[in-house]
């Protein structure tokens, strides 16, 4: 999926450290994901793009969020992926908030099922840097971002077998 769905998707963050940066994408210059966590708690939301001759990726993991919720100071956990040369994270989403975060639905076609379509539109920084995972002491301070784009939340899967006996 890309942010074509929301042609007012955007990205935009100030990079610090290891890589300085003012990130400015639109949805035409962007590619954006969004889903439940694995886990199913939460969710995270992608976005990737260039920044001068290097290609990034932002993620952001959102554990306490539900699906359709939206809230203010809400933890998240921000992974930054610079291609070809390292992964940072801040390992945690202690570090890092959402001052606020809104979810609209979107218009899903008459008789379509699940997934239910959200646009999703967030505010946050982080107070700690991403850091450098493996070797290196390298580190980035994502001292702000806002984003806007869209969220597939997938209905928990059915179980198979015979329903669970209870009592």
């Amino acid at each position: 999926m890309s942010c074509a769905d929301v042609p007012s998707a955007y990205l935009d963050a100030r990079l610090q450290g290891a890589l300085d940066a003012h990130v400015h994408w639109e949805a035409d210059t962007l590619d954006c994901d969004g889903m439940n966590r694995p886990d199913r708690r939460g969710l995270r939301v992608t976005f990737q793009g260039a920044s001068g001759e290097e290609h990034l990726t932002l993620l952001f993991g959102i554990p306490v969020l539900a699906e359709g919720t939206s809230g203010r100071h809400v933890p998240v956990n921000v992974t930054l992926i610079r291609e070809g040369v390292g992964f940072y994270g801040t390992q945690g989403d202690d570090k890092c908030t959402l001052d606020e975060v809104q979810q609209k639905a979107l218009p899903t076609p008459e008789g379509d099922r699940p997934p239910h379509r959200w646009q999703i539109e967030a505010h946050g920084f982080c107070l700690d840097p991403a850091r450098a995972l493996g070797a290196g002491e390298a580190a980035i301070l994502i001292t702000r971002f806002d984003f806007r784009g869209e969220l597939l939340w997938e209905p928990d899967p059915l179980p198979s077998g015979p329903p669970p006996v209870i009592g």
